[in-house]
């Protein structure tokens, strides 16, 4: 069985050489997702409410290029520059997760861009 690499038309052109989401078979596996809009733009600088949104978003367009919903990410793991963000973030995260959350990971990371906060990747079974 061969992997779909894909990148969306809805998402901002690979900033390196990845693949935004790839499936095989009925697994959906999604690059480290940012608050990066599809002119390449950062969206919400020093903001981590409208940065977590838009990475979510953005996450979920990932998920749907490749036949899969929020609701079948079964794994995320978060990336968050400065954990004094961790409260709002998660509450943008709990909006989109509030019923039958996935298993997670939170970790503080410098990001590949000073602007950004925050950085979700997912794990999703179709």
């Amino acid at each position: 069985m061969e992997a779909q690499r894909i990148n969306p038309d809805n998402l901002c052109k690979p900033l390196a050489s990845y693949s935004q989401v790839v499936r095989k078979g009925n697994i959906v596996t999604t690059a480290g997702t940012v608050a990066i809009n599809v002119e390449g733009e950062i969206v919400g600088k020093g903001d981590i409410v409208t940065q977590t949104r838009q990475t979510l978003e953005n996450l979920k367009n990932s998920l749907a290029a490749a036949g899969a919903e929020m609701n079948d990410v079964i794994k995320t793991m978060i990336f968050i520059s400065d954990l004094a963000n961790y409260k709002g973030m998660n509450e943008v995260y709990d909006e989109y997760f509030a019923e039958n959350p996935p298993a997670r990971s939170t970790v503080r990371a410098d990001l590949a861009l000073p602007d950004l906060l925050v950085e979700i990747e997912a794990i999703a079974v179709v």
